[in-house]
């Protein structure tokens, strides 16, 4: 009696071990707008950890203890250079039955990075200009997966400046697209039905209709030039 429920027990444990069969793999990049200290400031405050964690739930759709996953998560800011360098964070629980607190401990620290990432902006100084089409371009370059983009979506860079010509028509949206897509990218990137773009949109009061103007310029450059889902929100808590 006592080997057979030795045995059961054994088999039980070691069931629990078991590599997963299938894991659910999901990719996200953080892309924040550093180009001034009001930015920053909003931003930290739209990603703590609260909503941070909201996000993750919702845009990553994992169940509240998933068994089998790993999540790939990418942080990067927008600056006055298209320099994309992001810091890469993962969690991964690919063996059935782990106990739950080890997971518990895994997500505090995945969360823990992701509020060290929020400190590292606090070192980037002023820059007068928004590269945040070459960022974004190399981001949904790299990323099969949820892209988002915290920012007043103001592009200022040496192709084009929203502040002093905001397009409005297709026309000026398609000139602007050509003249972005020209001085950045050597290559087109191609289509991808995985990559969807979510934009976080900060903005003050006496930018707000460039703000408005420049929703529609990326929804254009996205959604029709290159087939990708985009969607914005005025907060994360707005989800």
């Amino acid at each position: 009696m006592y080997l057979a429920i030795s045995a059961l027990l054994m088999g039980f444990l070691n069931s629990c071990n078991t590599e997963c069969e299938t894991v659910t793999t999901r990719n996200i990049t953080i892309l924040v707008d550093a180009t001034d200290s009001l930015l920053v400031d909003k931003a930290q405050q739209e990603l703590r950890k609260d909503n941070f964690e909201q996000l993750v739930n919702k845009k990553l759709g994992l169940t509240e203890t998933p068994t089998c996953f790993t999540v790939n998560y990418d942080f990067g800011y927008i600056s006055t250079h298209s320099y994309y360098n992001p810091i890469s964070t993962q969690l991964s629980q690919t063996k059935w039955g782990q106990a739950k607190n080890k997971l518990v401990l895994g997500w505090r620290s995945f969360y823990h990075a992701h509020e060290k990432n929020l400190q590292s902006l606090d070192s980037l100084g002023n820059m007068e200009n928004t590269s945040l089409f070459p960022t974004l371009m190399k981001a949904i370059h790299k990323t099969d997966g949820v892209i988002i983009v915290v920012s007043d979506l103001i592009e200022n860079n040496p192709a084009v400046n929203f502040y002093k010509n905001p397009p409005t028509t297709p026309e000026q949206m398609e000139k602007a697209y050509q003249q972005m897509e020209a001085y950045y990218l050597p290559e087109s990137i191609g289509y991808a039905k995985e990559r969807e773009v979510l934009f976080i949109v900060l903005s003050e009061p006496k930018n707000s209709s460039v703000v408005h103007k420049a929703r529609a310029f990326w929804k254009y450059a996205l959604e029709e030039q290159m087939g990708l889902q985009v969607s914005f929100a005025d907060g994360i808590s707005t989800l």
